[in-house]
């Protein structure tokens, strides 16, 4: 109850700041106390993992452990990397002070980049990265949703042992490595304009057997 009355308060606050009045104590403010803090929300479960989605968003298309968001202005996608939560794997990211915004996290990181007049986020946390292209009045307000995404996420240990036991060579279905931020890759602007080309009208793909919409509770 009380994560729903921050998340609450901090929307308030957030949604439809521009830029300028976001400043980097706003960022630090919400890892605080949304990302970094435990929760026991969840509403969507996939096979090896559960997730709290926010309000208006929806999952509109899965493929294994990667999953495309939107709410009613943006895109998110989200990877899930079971494979390094299960060996509990570990890395370094160097901030990027020429960024809008860079930060690292507790085996994770922030890098906030300006393109064209939106912004290109990503933050990779809890074994898992979101990545969205938005524009300057939804900043706060996406950075927040992908916060309270990320910070929700609950892995299924016995459900990911057994398909790395049992289908290990299929597990490897992230495109990239989420360890790595995707302004180092050569096709950092062209990746982030394939962002503008997703349209309201497509389709879902999720079929109703793929996700199980579910209260607060345990599997």
């Amino acid at each position: 109850m009380k994560k729903i009355i921050s998340l609450a308060l901090l929307l308030l606050l957030f949604c439809g700041c521009s830029v300028n009045k976001i400043q980097e104590e706003s960022f630090d403010s919400i890892i605080d106390t949304v990302l970094y803090k435990d929760s026991n929300l969840f509403n969507v479960s996939f096979e090896g993992y559960k997730f709290y989605l926010p309000r208006g968003a929806t999952v509109k298309e899965k493929k294994e452990y990667n999953l495309e968001i939107r709410d009613k202005k943006n895109t998110y996608f989200m990877y899930i990397d079971t494979i390094a939560y299960y060996y509990k794997t570990k890395f370094e990211h160097k901030e990027d002070k020429s960024l809008f915004y860079s930060k690292n996290l507790d085996n994770g990181y922030i890098d906030i980049s300006k393109v064209k007049n939106k912004y290109f986020v990503e933050i990779m946390y809890n074994y898992s990265k979101i990545e969205a292209y938005v524009n300057e009045e939804d900043l706060g307000y996406s950075f927040l949703n992908i916060c309270s995404m990320l910070s929700s996420i609950s892995f299924n240990d016995s459900a990911i042992s057994y398909r790395l036991s049992t289908h290990e060579s299929d597990m490897s279905t992230e495109e990239f490595s989420i360890f790595k931020s995707r302004k180092d890759d050569d096709n950092f602007l062209k990746y982030v304009e394939e962002f503008d080309k997703y349209k309201d009208d497509q389709k879902d793909t999720v079929r109703d057997d793929d996700v199980i919409e579910t209260d607060e509770g345990e599997w």
